[in-house]
């Protein structure tokens, strides 16, 4: 199995001068304008791509060998099934555009090796199409979260007072307060699913007034050069999302490493992050639980459709609310604000009815 750095070695392999088989290299000896020249074609070569780019890719590509031999499957050369399984897999946790980037990268390593790569292939084309079409389809269906709604389902879940006795009781309050500071942070922070759910300890900067917390890898940050994103500390309130996590990571003895984990029936906490999946389930049943209507409705996404809704209407400058949610088209965010706007806006307000 290929390691993740074996890249760079292999890379500019075929640019460098190739030894004979009896002996001295290909053409000859290389005389050093020659010589130059190969130096140059490979520094040409490594220029190629950004070495923000190149870290992207060499983190694709570790993440995509870690996966195939989990599930019996040949990373290099890859079959079309497992570029296609890991697609899916990963789909429930990464925005499509870090996805296409995967892709991208399960291409580039192939081509530097001189293996043919099944990314181009109709099937692995179709199932990243398919992924595309429904993550949109959700995100579009996915009705918004209000401040009010937050409440009542933060009010909804355990997780209050001292932990019941009993394992699965426990387990149960357990969850209660990872479930209330991951709707709140949610809810402040505009967070994608796939980004709650890779929050990390290391991502946190504690400061007097609020939390700066770092997404090292998100929809509009392909690059993955990191985005801060603030979330302020709230005071003399019982729904402050600052409070919430500080609360959940002391009760979980969590210092480090995933920040929102799972709680089996057990009440041992996991050492794994939980998916976006778990984040969308979180949110559905906090809704059914706090007797919303059409609860099955929400999604993990209804949380950062929530924010922008509601910040929109408590008058927030679209500015601020676009620098919270890191929408990079001004016409993507603007799908979130025109309802309102149409709205408050509308001559149906002045009919004198």
């Amino acid at each position: 199995m290929p390691d993740a750095d074996e890249n760079d070695d292999q890379n500019h392999a075929d640019l460098a001068p190739k030894q004979r088989p009896g002996g001295g290299e290909e053409g000859g000896t290389l005389s050093p304008e020659l010589r130059d020249l190969a130096d140059k074609a490979v520094e040409y070569h490594e220029s190629a791509l950004s070495e923000n780019t190149r870290e992207a890719y060499r983190r694709a590509w570790s993440d995509f060998l870690s996966f195939c031999p989990k599930h019996g499957l040949d990373a290099a050369p890859a079959s079309e099934r497992a570029v296609a399984l890991y697609l899916s897999d990963r789909a429930e946790d990464l925005a499509t555009s870090t996805l296409s980037q995967r892709m991208a990268a399960i291409q580039h390593a192939h081509d530097e090796r001189g293996l043919q790569s099944p990314t181009r292939s109709k099937a692995v084309q179709n199932v990243m199409r398919g992924i595309r079409r429904e993550t949109e389809r959700t995100s579009e269906q996915a009705p918004p979260l209000l401040t009010e709604h937050i409440k009542n389902m933060v009010d909804a879940l355990p997780g209050t007072g001292s932990p019941p006795s009993g394992t699965e009781a426990e387990a149960a309050w357990l969850r209660g307060r990872r479930d209330r500071a991951l709707i709140l942070t949610g809810f402040a922070g505009a967070f994608r699913r796939s980004e709650l759910a890779a929050l990390r300890m290391e991502h946190i900067d504690s400061r007097p007034n609020g939390l700066l917390v770092t997404v090292p890898e998100s929809k509009t940050d392909q690059e993955g050069e990191g985005q801060l994103v603030p979330i302020r500390r709230i005071e003399d309130s019982g729904y402050c999302p600052v409070r919430a996590l500080r609360r959940w990571a002391s009760v979980a003895s969590i210092d480090d490493g995933p920040i929102f984990r799972g709680v089996p029936r057990s009440g041992f906490i996991s050492r794994d992050a939980i998916t976006g999946r778990t984040v969308g389930n979180t949110v559905k049943r906090a809704a059914e639980a706090a007797g919303l209507p059409q609860a099955e409705d929400y999604t993990g996404h209804s949380l950062r459709a929530g924010h922008i809704t509601q910040a929109s209407m408590e008058g927030a400058p679209d500015a601020a609310i676009q620098a919270q949610s890191r929408h990079e088209s001004d016409r993507a965010f603007r799908e979130y604000v025109r309802p309102q706007k149409l709205l408050e806006n509308t001559s149906s307000a002045h009919l004198g009815l």
